[in-house]
């Protein structure tokens, strides 16, 4: 159980909202931070629980030239319609390749599958051509499907579950083996040829950010080779680039995750073994800026060699009708929104990463790297903390415009330090923290505030009407502000007592007296209330009323007068209406009182009420008991705060009641004025009492009516029927 003083604080809002904020703040900062990881187990493969892959970073991709180490050799469309057959017949790929080697090409990898056999002389023409190479070879050696292994990617065969098909490249294209099996492992390789994976894995929302550098090939499950990893194409053909046929015994070594290369470079690497892809561009962007040759112009001999020489070359299908290798990559989103890239450009731009590693290897730009997990939750953290506590003491609307600001300050902050440092940041989930943050706080705001709106309505509304309710609703703290407990202030207190009640209600019915008391009470607190007044209670036929509190009113003492003036010029209405309903005229007298009293919310522990206490209190109510019907009685306090809006006359001799011997002088308001210049406007005293007559005289034409109508001789009306004995019916009039 909580103390009560802790109690107390935790109550209000604003009081406590720094701690209320800090606790939002903290709760969502762990739920963002554990949806960050599913993000990445969702990414990876590796079973997650919720998918909440959003990657609004891949937008910061800039676009820049690919660079003079690497040339695509497209299957293209055109080269197609110029070979005049497809599939490619093999003697094809033969004479590019020599013709590329002629060119001075440094590798060329072909991503294209050979694992099936064709026409024999073709397939020998192009099994010498590979023999016969004097410059590196890199074969693709893809899977039907992979599986996600400890650090590597695992290409699926008919051995394991799901099984697959192992999609080697033939024999003949990689070995000189006289051994035709093809289950056999390879005792004699070709020693320019190297078997490179073009897998690629994508992550959960489709797009390829990420390459897979060390790869099981299927064959290692079945027997038919050694290797038990195989790297990714584009490793292996910088990696031939770079060390030439010594690149088959120096592969690329995974420890400690990390992926190093020699004393070249080293980067990390995530639990798949893979790295994150520096695209150079959207697709499209090596053939923008002149890398691109097609087949045709190769196998043709047009191809100029100056575009082929010191290069890397990958040969690979190039948006070609009917093939379906290409992928949504981070730069699609720059190439006509959702454009994918063809496979062999995705391993273009890992060759033009690797590339760049070396000579970038001290500032590290080559390779992207992302966010470290630690400095993505403090940075959750801390926007979320910020946020919450910035939002927490500005208004609603500030708050939504701070939370707009720092959404676009830190996009804008992050996409600057990505694109001059390399690394792939996380600005989903800090993003989702500081709109999370804004609608957490305020919607703990808005159900406070509401909270404390109805407390107010709830206290104020009998005393207020609706529109200073509405706006004692508005402050920041709610009840606190208004109810800090007990303040003394000047205030102008109004009683209003109906003269001759009790003596009357004693000769009416209980519904009669149950309906008058409604409708004079309903009547004059309307008037009480349009004149901004607070009423604090009702005792039987008397009300108490007060002006400058809850809230405060400059003028509160006038305030008081004028409404007075009102009670009295308006009474002929309530007489009319209640003559209407066969009930008896009524008057009444009214006192008027300022000065200090305490104010605040007072009570028991079972019913509180916000009232005035004090001797100016009782000074009111005494002036109101010796106030002759239809006049307003007030002390020296509220004639010195009225006196240029008020003719009084002394009213001298008066003695009330319990103050002992001290005498008051006391004032009977006799005219009001609009303002000091103003022309003087009667009281309505002489007026109302006229009225009343009028009123009382048809009241009692009414009951001799009623009277003979049911056959009574006892008849009273107005004030004569509170002469009647109690429990005796009014006599004949």
């Amino acid at each position: 159980m909580i103390r009560p003083p802790v109690g107390r604080h935790l109550r209000y809002w604003y009081t406590y909202r720094t701690a209320v904020a800090g606790v939002i703040a903290l709760a969502l900062s762990a739920a963002v931070s554990w949806l960050y990881t599913q993000q990445i187990a969702c990414d990876a493969h590796t079973g997650c629980v919720v998918n909440v892959s959003v990657h609004p970073e891949d937008r910061f991709a800039g676009q820049t030239d690919p660079g003079n180490g690497v040339v695509i050799v497209g299957i293209d469309n055109r080269s197609v319609q110029t070979i005049g057959q497809y599939p490619v017949p093999r003697d094809v790929y033969a004479t590019a390749l020599r013709n590329l080697e002629i060119d001075g090409a440094t590798v060329v990898a072909f991503d294209v599958n050979f694992p099936d056999r064709r026409d024999p002389a073709t397939d020998g023409l192009f099994a010498q051509a590979l023999a016969g190479s004097a410059i590196p070879v890199v074969l693709s050696y893809s899977a039907q499907d992979t599986l996600i292994g400890d650090g590597r990617l695992i290409q699926t065969s008919p051995n394991s579950e799901p099984p697959g098909i192992d999609e080697i490249p033939l024999k003949e294209f990689r070995c000189t083996d006289t051994n035709p099996d093809p289950s056999a492992p390879c005792r004699h390789p070709d020693p320019n040829v190297i078997l490179a994976s073009t897998d690629l894995v994508l992550d959960a929302d489709g797009v390829v950010r990420r390459i897979p550098l060390f790869v099981q090939p299927a064959c290692f499950a079945t027997g038919a080779c050694d290797s038990q990893v195989i790297n990714s194409f584009g490793v292996a053909a910088y990696g031939a680039a770079s060390l030439g046929t010594d690149f088959k015994s120096t592969s690329l070594q995974h420890s400690g995750g990390s992926a190093t290369f020699g004393a070249a470079w080293s980067i990390p690497v995530d639990q798949t073994g893979s790295i994150w892809i520096n695209f150079s561009g959207p697709p499209g962007n090596f053939k923008k800026y002149g890398h691109y040759i097609p087949l045709a112009d190769v196998v043709n001999g047009t191809a100029s060699p100056d575009a082929i020489r010191g290069r890397i070359v990958l040969v690979g299908y190039y948006q070609l009708t009917g093939v379906n290798d290409q992928q949504l990559v981070t730069t699609s989103a720059g190439s006509n929104g959702t454009q994918p890239m063809a496979g062999v450009e995705i391993h273009a731009n890992v060759v033009r990463m690797l590339l760049g590693a070396v000579p970038a290897a001290a500032a590290g730009s080559a390779f992207l790297t992302p966010e470290p997990p630690i400095l993505i939750f403090m940075t959750i953290l801390g926007l979320g903390l910020l946020m919450a506590l910035a939002v927490a003491r500005l208004s609603i609307l500030w708050g939504l415009l701070a939370t707009v600001v720092a959404m676009a300050v830190f996009t804008s902050a992050v996409a600057y330090l990505a694109a001059n440092h390399s690394f792939v940041p996380d600005v989903f989930h800090p993003l989702l923290t500081i709109a999370l943050a804004y609608t957490g706080v305020t919607a703990y705001r808005f159900l406070y505030e509401d909270r404390e709106k109805r407390k107010v309505t709830a206290i104020f509304g009998q005393y207020l009407k609706p529109e200073i309710v509405t706006q004692l609703a508005r402050k920041r703290r709610g009840v606190e502000d208004i109810m800090r407990g007990g303040e003394r202030r000047d205030i102008t207190l109004l009683f209003v007592d109906v003269r001759g009640f009790t003596s009357m209600s004693e000769s009416m019915a209980a519904g009669d007296v149950v309906n008058l008391v409604q409708m004079y009470l309903d009547h004059l607190s309307g008037i009480i209330f349009s004149w901004d007044g607070t009423v604090d209670k009702y005792v039987g036929d008397e009300i108490v009323a007060f002006w400058n509190a809850p809230r405060l009113q400059e003028n509160h003492a006038l305030l008081a007068v004028r409404c007075a003036y009102d009670l009295i010029n308006r009474a002929p209405e309530l007489q009319q209406r209640l003559l209407a309903k066969g009930l008896p005229p009524i008057r009444w007298g009214i006192g008027i009182n300022t000065g200090p009293a305490v104010v605040g919310n007072m009570g028991s522990r079972s019913r509180i009420q916000y009232t005035a206490l004090g001797d100016t209190v009782n000074t009111a109510a005494r002036f109101c008991a010796t106030a002759p019907a239809y006049h307003l009685l007030i002390g020296q306090p509220t004639y010195d705060l009225c006196q240029d809006h008020i003719a009084v006359d002394t009213v001298p001799g008066v003695e009330l009641k319990g103050k002992s011997a001290q005498t008051f002088r006391i004032y009977r308001v006799t005219a009001i004025r609009e303002t000091p210049t103003s022309p003087w406007v009667p009281f309505p005293t002489d007026m109302a009492t006229q009225a009343h007559q009028a009123f009382t005289q048809q009241y009692a034409q009414q009951a001799v009516i009623a009277a003979g109508s049911s056959g009574s001789g006892d008849i009273r009306a107005g004030e004569a029927a509170g002469q009647a004995p109690a429990g005796q019916g009014p006599p004949a009039g």
